[in-house]
């Protein structure tokens, strides 16, 4: 009988974080914070609190459906023509959505494992969303640095210059928030299951 509860629980946990995943990336306001001028992304933290809850395998889907989503807005709903050449492509709206889960969910097992649960979760949190953003801004600089640099307006000598300027902003504020966020709303969500 536990173990029935357990499996719904987690189908049900589940489905409500990739139904959140789906609402902030379309509904304003619920997928980011906008702090002028900066406009740190926290739909990380969804991701996050799959793979702490759950676990990574969980954490991976929950991030592939985030990919997915953007994949598909970026086709059908583009903010802007830059938002459709750069997030059409899949490495950079898909792979780092779903190595947020794999980042986040070694770090905190290794912590958990020397019984350092909660610094694991803020570690791992910090980790997920460092991921996201240095893989997508890596990404971009990779496969579409000339492009970005003329979206930018910035000399295609300075574009790592202005990556480290988007890190060191809306990068450290969605770490911040994912830090302190995803280990509270996760420890909530265990302690139910309990």
């Amino acid at each position: 009988m536990k173990d029935s509860k357990n499996k719904t629980y987690r189908i049900a946990i589940l489905g409500i974080l990739t139904a959140i995943i789906i609402i902030q990336n379309f509904v304003p306001f619920l997928g980011n914070i906008p702090i002028p001028p900066l406009n740190p992304t926290i739909i990380q933290i969804t991701v996050i609190v799959a793979t702490f809850v759950l676990g990574t395998k969980e954490g991976l889907i929950v991030g592939g459906v985030w990919g997915i989503v953007r994949l598909i807005k970026a086709y059908t709903l583009p903010a802007t023509p830059l938002d459709f050449l750069l997030f059409t492509n899949p490495l950079i709206s898909l792979v780092p959505r779903i190595l947020i889960g794999l980042s986040a969910g070694l770090v905190y097992q290794a912590f958990r494992k020397r019984n350092k649960e909660k610094t694991g979760m803020i570690v791992g949190a910090v980790a997920g969303s460092l991921t996201n953003t240095v893989l997508v801004l890596g990404f971009i600089a990779l496969l579409y640095g000339s492009e970005y640099s003329a979206a930018l307006e910035v000399d295609p000598s300075n574009l790592m210059a202005a990556l480290a300027v988007v890190v060191a902003t809306n990068g450290v504020a969605e770490a911040i928030a994912s830090a302190i966020l995803a280990p509270i709303i996760s420890r909530a969500l265990l302690k139910v299951r309990r």
